[in-house]
């Protein structure tokens, strides 16, 4: 996992998904997970999350895509968010 710039993400998110807007989380193949905070900031604002809250979405979301899951139709999306806001509270309310 690895967090990078908003130029980074603009970069690889258009190498490799042919579009050069700065994106939220990009999951690769071998495991690899590129974060945009900078994007996790912007967004978080309007899904009301903290900070902390909507980076572990993404991390979430790319683990999620690693283990086969997918988001390329609007039900696989829906179910999609479905488990990782199951699996971001089960997390978040895990005694430390």
């Amino acid at each position: 996992m690895v967090f990078i710039s908003p130029a980074v993400s603009s970069k690889v998110h258009l190498e490799f998904f042919q579009d050069a807007t700065p994106t939220d989380v990009m999951t690769f193949h071998h495991g690899e997970l590129l974060i945009c905070p900078a994007v996790a900031e912007k967004q978080r604002k309007i899904s009301s999350l903290n900070l902390h809250e909507e980076l572990l979405t993404y991390v979430i979301h790319g683990l999620l895509h690693l283990c086969g899951w997918n988001d390329l139709t609007e039900a696989d999306y829906h179910a999609m968010v479905r488990k990782q806001e199951h699996m971001r509270t089960k997390i978040l309310s895990t005694p430390r």
